[in-house]
Parts: C-alpha cells; sequence; structure tokens
C-alpha cells in the first residue's frame, strides 16, 4: 500500500471511529443531513425546472369573450351563439382559440391573465370582445355580467378595459382587439359615461383596435348594427386566404365602425412554413440570392402587366362612353336644331336638372345593415354590368367605390360611391 493510500485509509477509519465514539456528534451531524437534505432536493428541483427546455409559443392565439345575460342590464343583441361561430370559423384557421359567454368580472380577468400567457411570443394575437359598452375619460369599457355602475370611477373595478387587453394581445408580433359593443341602460344622469366606447390611440405601433360602432350610428341602432358586424365577422373568418384586413373590414362595419391603429398585411389562414437551415457553402448563398432576385424581378413584371392591362381596360371603357356622350350629345343638338326650324323660335337651351345631393352619412348606415352576402351579391351585379373588376369579398374598397361612381354616372343619379336603397334594390333584382 503506498503511503497517499495509507494515509486515506486511516483518515477514514479514524473518522469512523470518532462517530462511534462520540454518539452525540453522530446524532447532530444526521439531524443537520436531515435539514440539508430538502434544501438540496430544492435546489436540483429549481436547477432541472431552470435546464428544461421551455414550451414552444403557439403560432394563433384568440380569446373571445362575451356577455349576452345581464344581471342589472337589458340583454345585449349579440347571443353565445355567434361568439361560438367566430370562435369555431377561427380554430378552423389552426388559432388556438378560447371562448367564453355571460363571463364575470372574476372570469374575464382570469381568462385575460391566462391569454396573456399564451399571447407572448405568439404570431397573431386576436381578442374579441361582445356585450355592453362604454366610455369614459378617453377609456373603453366591456361590462362583465355582474357589473353595476353607479358612478364614472365603478368602471375601474367593474369594467373590463380595451386599451388593457389591448396591452395584453400586444405581447404577440401582431395583435388585434374587436369590440362588437351594444348600448346598456345607464340611467342618463352619469353624463360622464358615453354609451358608444371608443379610445384615441393605441398602447402599441403591433396591435390594432376595432370598433363596431361610432358617433355616426344612432344610439337606437347600435345594437342592430354590432350584431350584423358581429355574424359578418364569422363569415369572413371563414374566408380562404384569410387576412387580417378582411377581419377589420368585417368587424367595423365598413364605413361606420372605428378602427384606431395600423392595419398589418397578415395572412391568417396558416402558419407560416418553417425557415430553411441556412446554407454555408458560398454558391448556395449566391444561388437563393439569385432565385430571390429573379422570383421578385418576375412578380413585379407580372404586377406591372397587370395594371398595364388594368389601364388599357379603363382608358377603352372611358374611350367608349366618351363617345357614347357625344353621339348623344350630337342627338340632342340635331334634335334642338331641327325643333328650332320647325317652330321658328330659337328658345334658350334648357340646363340639365341637376340630381338631388343625398345623404352620405344615412347611405353608410344602410349599407353596414347589408350583411356580406349581399355586399357580394352587388359586387358582382357590378361587375356584370362592367362597372366593377375587383374581387368579389364583400370589402367596399376603392374599386368598388370607383364601380359604384361609374354606375351613378351612367343613370344620370347623384355620384357618390354609396348605393341609395333603390339602387340597392335595382341592382340585387339585375
Amino acid at each position: 500500500m503506498t503511503a497517499r493510500k495509507s494515509f486515506r485509509f486511516n483518515f477514514l477509519l479514524s473518522g469512523l471511529c470518532t462517530l462511534r465514539c462520540f454518539p452525540g456528534i453522530n446524532r447532530q451531524i444526521k439531524g443537520a443531513a436531515l435539514r440539508v437534505g430538502p434544501v438540496l432536493l430544492s435546489v436540483l428541483a429549481l436547477g432541472f425546472a431552470i435546464s428544461a427546455p421551455a414550451v414552444a409559443a403557439a403560432d394563433r392565439v384568440a380569446l373571445v369573450l362575451g356577455v349576452e345575460d345581464y344581471s342589472s342590464y337589458a340583454k345585449s343583441a349579440i347571443n353565445g351563439q355567434t361568439l361560438e361561430k367566430i370562435g369555431n370559423a377561427l380554430k378552423e384557421k389552426g388559432f388556438e382559440v378560447e371562448v367564453a359567454s355571460n363571463v364575470n368580472n372574476a372570469n374575464s380577468r382570469a381568462m385575460l391573465r391566462e391569454f396573456a400567457g399564451k399571447a407572448d411570443g405568439a404570431r397573431v394575437a386576436i381578442v374579441v370582445l361582445a356585450g355592453h359598452g362604454v366610455a369614459s375619460a378617453g377609456r373603453a369599457y366591456l361590462l362583465p355580467s355582474n357589473s353595476k355602475i353607479r358612478r364614472a370611477s365603478d368602471l375601474l373595478s367593474r369594467g373590463v378595459s380595451v386599451s388593457s387587453v389591448a396591452q395584453i394581445a400586444a405581447k404577440a408580433k401582431h395583435g388585434a382587439v374587436f369590440f362588437f359593443a351594444t348600448v346598456a341602460d345607464i340611467p342618463s344622469t352619469l353624463q360622464s359615461i358615453s354609451p358608444r366606447p371608443s379610445i384615441k390611440t393605441v398602447p402599441h405601433d403591433n396591435v390594432i383596435v376595432v370598433f363596431s360602432t361610432s358617433d355616426k350610428i344612432p344610439v337606437s341602432r347600435v345594437g342592430s348594427v354590432s350584431r350584423q358586424a358581429a355574424l359578418d365577422f364569422a363569415d369572413a373568418a371563414t374566408d380562404t386566404p384569410l387576412t387580417l384586413e378582411t377581419l377589420v373590414g368585417a368587424g367595423s362595419a365598413g364605413d361606420v365602425g372605428k378602427v384606431v391603429g395600423t392595419v398589418a398585411d397578415v395572412d391568417l389562414t396558416k402558419a407560416p412554413e418553417p425557415a430553411a437551415p441556412p446554407q454555408t457553402a458560398q454558391n448556395d448563398l449566391q444561388t437563393e440570392q439569385e432565385t430571390a432576385a429573379r422570383e421578385e424581378a418576375e412578380r413585379r413584371a407580372r404586377e406591372a402587366e397587370q395594371r398595364a392591362r388594368e389601364a388599357e381596360a379603363r382608358a377603352k371603357e372611358a374611350e367608349e362612353r366618351a363617345r357614347l356622350e357625344a353621339e348623344k350629345a350630337e342627338e340632342a343638338r340635331n334634335e334642338a336644331e331641327a325643333n328650332q326650324v320647325a317652330n321658328q323660335v330659337e328658345e334658350p337651351p334648357k340646363p340639365a336638372a341637376e340630381p338631388e345631393p343625398a345623404n352620405v352619412e344615412a347611405l353608410k348606415l344602410v349599407e353596414a345593415l347589408l350583411g356580406r352576402s349581399k355586399k357580394k351579391d352587388l359586387q358582382r351585379e357590378l361587375a356584370k354590368r362592367g362597372f366593377y373588376k375587383g374581387p368579389i369579398d364583400a370589402i367596399f374598397g376603392d374599386l368598388t367605390r370607383q364601380g359604384i361612381r361609374d354606375f351613378q354616372s351612367d343613370a344620370g343619379a347623384a355620384v357618390t360611391g354609396y348605393l341609395t336603397p333603390e339602387q340597392i334594390q335595382k341592382l340585387i333584382e339585375g
């Protein structure tokens, strides 16, 4: 046995003898071990928890909160079935969705806290709120089922702040809050509370807030407009491909709702393809860059060609309309000259009757109550008559407005870009 091994052996032997010879020390060491053991286990468990891989955030998440039945106010016009339709449509598009109806104050706050964890790191986070809404001091609130507001300060503890909900949605790369607000029968003595919720700004650039109502709508029509907007939202969520812009158009009831923030061009149909691993070889990198440049050039060429074709078509249409108008003017001039010769009396030409100005705000409200199916029917009929060349998507954007103007101009009506009830009936009946 070497000197080092002999030393180790003698040291261990002396230690064992010491423990056996002094029972009190032995008991103290055992007690210390019992006290230190749980601490060591906790430290080890914490170490394993820290080293364990984190759960990956969901790509797209959504929370649908609504209230139809209230303990202190009349029912909301938006029922739980509509909320289920919205939730199911988003699930079909791959969203991780939670739907809850008739939530009270505690339920809504608990669900929002849980959703904040899901939204953190997600690509898209959408929150849909439905029920009675109010505004005070520039902040908008959803009223839970058990809320009763006696003064404006009650909203801080008994209402769900839309700004706070927007903060949660902003934890994702792209966030959106849709509020289908109805009107609660709050006493008119609470003058500091507005029955139509609205906010001025959003907390972050990556989130938008969409209201189905605004000051453009009479209070008596808010419920019907918001109910139709919620149904349109559920229908729009089934579109493929589905974009955030489509949902915003449906959720804002066309031109009568309010959108706060900038709408991002986000495809909500499916999760993006995972990024390919980086190529290490220089020639592979050059090949990818060349392919991307070629595809970009081809895309721009196709877009330029499409724009050229559309411009040519518009020019031909304008030329044809100008020709027809010139022919009509020539016929009218010839007829006037013939009448002058027959009567031997020169009469000054009568100015053409100016169409009566239309109430555009009233026409916007009529349009908001149409629903997506009728809006698509109107786009199809305008396209069939040669006035519209855009997609049949129920979104009345610039192309649709121009088509309506052309239709109104051709009919000799007031050119507003918004259809009157008579014009809607004429188009739908074909």
